[in-house]
């Protein structure tokens, strides 16, 4: 899934108006993105508009009792694998750009024009 930030905010300056952004992951609803900062964080999806609902194939969904929805990479539903990703360890961080670099070689090689 591709959103782009809507419009500058200055609760919000992790990211660029109008910039494509990859979600990475949805959770409570909310999407989990890698902002200007190269930092990933949770926002409202009310500050973003999606430019492209697709979503990879093997992203998996579950909701919670109210309804709510959690989908992602199976790696990343990993009991504390977050908490190992923002602690700054290395097999965390190794398979979190390992996932980020290949959503972002995917869509490279899916722009029109590229064989």
């Amino acid at each position: 899934m591709i959103v782009k930030f809507k419009e500058k905010d200055p609760d919000c300056p992790d990211f660029t108006p109008d910039q494509p952004y990859f979600v990475i992951g949805i959770e409570a609803d909310d999407y989990r993105i890698l902002n200007d900062f190269g930092k990933t964080y949770f926002y409202p999806p009310h500050l973003f508009e999606v430019i492209d609902p697709r979503e990879p194939s093997i992203w998996t969904t579950e909701y919670g009792e109210d309804g709510e929805r959690y989908s992602c990479q199976p790696v990343l539903k990993e009991a504390g694998f977050f908490e190992d990703y923002f602690d700054g360890k290395e097999e965390a961080l190794s398979k979190f750009w390992h996932i980020i670099n290949r959503r972002l070689s995917e869509a490279a090689g899916a722009k029109p024009g590229r064989r």
